[in-house]
């Protein structure tokens, strides 16, 4: 019951393929023993408390009981988030982080019908493909939460105009861009459009815009925030909310639950704009969104889609609310103190091979990812090689661990031609360095090693 909830109420990215019983990043999500994660995608797996979580609720739920479900998962978000009452937010769920990019749109076409939505994306290469499509008012994906086909690709609403401005994380160079003059200009040449302004803070490599540009604009401009690797302080949430951003979250990264969960909070000030407003022209939103996935202020989106418990989406969202109470429990300092030191030493070994070169701008990313370039037979190895080295470890049974033989990493990210791969850590992990067992190094070091030794095995044999 446990792995078909968990595979359930999501798009094709999550099904297990019959001849490797694994996904398409070589994970069953289930299948937590023995495994190194140091991922920083949404493809992570139960750990052992997860699995905890798990038998609870499979013992606890009914489908009978989903809108308690929901009303409950979301008063405890509210409880980690929420501070003055400037701050109250709703929470407007939806099976995966890329569900996310569609929520904004929705809102403005309720709030503008009939008006051109400009959508301004930050870093979209470091934001995967299925929100790039999302922001465009495509479907993302082949298969939807109710587990029906829809077609890839396809505009979900034709009379839902937008137009998308995609502004680059990275140079040519690798070093990050600066993306706020961009965003000045966009915002100066529609005047009188909604706009939408879709900024990062901890991209797959940890990029974090500079939020400062939304104090420039707090008229005209509906800021989003995707905080999806939720590598960020509690405080950043409370005071994005307090100035009237949208935060797109996920509980399947950082927070280490199976994917894929995400939610939208979004401040209350957004949702009473919203009320009443007609919404009978977003029914073909039904393909992607349930009617609970909306909030209960908005009877207006509850009534045109369909009434749907998405039993998955509850689970993983409880695995998740379980680990983020459970890292909470300790200082921001002690787990910062404790993410610098692991950075600081996987760091050092990669300083110590010339095969190993570090990204630009590593000291504006989050300590929590390290993201670097890979070099063999004499030249740094390119997108299809790093997917081949990512592959081989992956998917090999390996030795010289301690405690483990298996290892996930950060896939392959390009940034113009050139392309790096990552290492992350997440909360679970941390809390289990935090242990009365203390910090031991001892396996990234390992991994580090490994990397090299399997580069040169592939790409230095010849």
């Amino acid at each position: 019951m446990i792995k078909d909830w968990i595979l359930s109420g999501c798009d094709e990215r999550i099904a297990l393929r019959p001849e490797t019983d694994a996904n398409q990043y070589h994970l069953n999500p289930t299948k937590f023993e023995g495994l190194l994660m140091r991922g920083s995608c949404t493809c992570g797996t139960l750990t052992p408390d997860g699995l905890k979580t798990a038998q609870r609720f499979e013992q606890e739920y009914r489908v009978s009981d989903d809108r308690r479900w929901i009303q409950e998962q979301t008063a405890r978000l509210r409880a980690l988030f929420d501070g003055e009452s400037s701050t109250e937010f709703d929470l407007y769920y939806g099976p995966s982080g890329s569900d996310m990019m569609y929520w904004p749109l929705l809102m403005q076409s309720m709030l503008y019908p009939g008006k051109t939505i400009t959508n301004i994306v930050s870093c979209p290469e470091e934001l995967g493909s299925g929100s790039i499509l999302a922001a465009q008012g495509k479907f993302y994906a082949s298969t939807n939460q109710f587990g029906a086909k829809v077609p890839k690709g396809d505009v979900v609403l034709d009379s839902l105009r937008i137009e998308v401005c995609f502004l680059p994380a990275r140079e040519e160079s690798g070093h990050i861009s600066d993306r706020k003059q961009a965003i000045r200009d966009v915002i100066a040449q529609r005047p009188g459009q909604p706009i939408i302004c879709n900024l990062v803070f901890g991209s797959k490599s940890g990029i974090k815009d500079d939020l400062d540009i939304i104090d420039e604009f707090k008229e005209g401009v509906m800021w989003v925030v995707d905080l999806c690797q939720f590598r960020n302080h509690v405080g950043l949430v409370k005071a994005l909310l307090s100035k009237g951003v949208l935060l797109m979250v996920t509980g399947s990264k950082f927070f280490q639950a199976p994917p894929f969960c995400g939610s939208l909070l979004v401040p209350k000030f957004w949702t009473r704009k919203l009320r009443g407003k007609p919404a009978d022209h977003l029914g073909a939103y039904g393909s992607l969104f349930a009617g609970a996935d909306a909030p209960d202020d908005l009877p207006q989106l509850q009534k045109i889609w369909p009434e749907f418990a998405n039993i998955g989406l509850r689970l993983r969202w409880e695995i998740a609310l379980d680990e983020m109470e459970a890292f909470l429990l300790y200082s921001q300092d002690e787990s910062d103190a404790l993410i610098r030191r692991w950075n600081r030493v996987v760091i050092g070994r990669l300083a110590l091979n010339d095969r190993f070169g570090m990204m630009p701008d590593m000291e504006l990313t989050n300590d929590s990812i390290i993201s670097f370039t890979v070099f063999a037979g004499g030249r740094e190895l390119g997108y299809d090689e790093l997917k081949m080295l990512f592959d081989t470890l992956v998917l090999s049974n390996l030795e010289g661990f301690v405690g483990f033989d298996r290892v996930f990493l950060g896939q392959p990210v390009r940034y113009g031609p050139r392309s790096f791969i990552r290492l992350a850590l997440g909360s679970y992990s941390i809390r289990q360095m935090l242990s009365p067992k203390g910090f031991n190094p001892f396996n990234d070091l390992r991994l580090v090693d490994l990397i090299d030794e399997k580069a040169r095995e592939l790409f230095e044999a010849l």
